[in-house]
């Protein structure tokens, strides 16, 4: 409904003439420069994309024109009464807790994130990269669980790991280079792997294959370190995302402080 209704809005032919203007009509009159500069500024917010067009003559021209068509729905819709009438209240109802959430959500956020702010995010990345564990696996991956036990008999009985997954595993990302998945923290993949590896000792393998969606593992654990530091990227580079990052934990915290005052759940 709202991608329709901007597109109405950016669509609709007010004439503005072929040069730039300043400002857009209505009835002859000119519209609040107060509304235009919020709308202005809307725009500006709503995506990278957005704020770089704004320099365009004719991409401030359709944003006047979208401007002033608003104007033009708000005057009609006065002249025929309708925010008196029952529809209007029963809408302003449905979309009423929509623009508590974003008033309220602006009040959480209030406030630009501080220098201070996004380094001490930073450090404390840092700080957890450090003490990260690291683990360095390989694995054979197979269709059923049969196939995974015997595999496990050959590995028991002094089989090469790597040559039994370049020879069975259906995983094509790995199987060439002996199951040989890399390093990670285990946070890359699903669930009961990640639970397998914390089980593992450097050097063994699952005895028991793990079953996945995407079939039966058997893991083996080759190395294990601390993660560096020098994993993050410089703080200059990450800086505007940590501010974004930090916006969006606090609007999740108030969020999350509000279902549970208000005791939100499914029974």
């Amino acid at each position: 409904m709202k991608k329709m209704l901007a597109l109405l809005l950016l669509s609709s032919t007010v004439m503005i003439g072929s040069s730039f203007a300043e400002t857009v009509y209505v009835n002859g009159k000119p519209v609040d420069q107060k509304i235009i500069d919020q709308a202005m500024n809307q725009f500006k917010k709503s995506s990278p994309m957005a704020a770089q067009q704004m320099s365009n003559p004719q991409f401030q021209k359709e944003i006047l024109q979208s401007i002033g068509m608003q104007q033009a729905i708000l005057a009609e819709g006065n002249s025929q009464g309708l925010d008196k009438s029952d529809a209007y209240t029963q809408k302003l109802q449905e979309i009423k807790p929509m623009i508590y959430a974003q008033l309220l959500q602006e009040k959480a956020t209030q406030g630009a994130v501080s220098d201070a702010d996004t380094k001490a995010k930073y450090d404390q990345m840092k700080d957890q990269a450090a003490k990260q564990k690291q683990y360095k696996v390989s694995h054979i991956l197979v269709k059923d669980e049969k196939k995974a036990n015997e595999l496990v008999a050959k590995l028991d009985k002094g089989a090469k790991f790597a040559d039994l997954a370049k020879k069975n595993s259906i995983d094509p990302g790995s199987k060439t280079k002996g199951g040989d998945l890399g390093w990670s923290d285990g946070s890359n993949y699903v669930p009961e792997f990640t639970a397998a590896i914390g089980k593992l000792e450097k050097g063994k393998y699952t005895e028991q294959p793990v079953k996945s969606q995407f079939g039966y593992h058997i893991i083996m654990l080759e190395d294990v370190k601390t993660g560096s530091a020098n994993t993050l990227p410089p703080y200059d580079k990450v800086k505007d995302q940590l501010k974004q990052q930090i916006q969006s934990e606090k609007t999740r915290a108030f969020f999350d402080g509000l279902k549970a005052k208000y005791k939100v759940e499914v029974k």
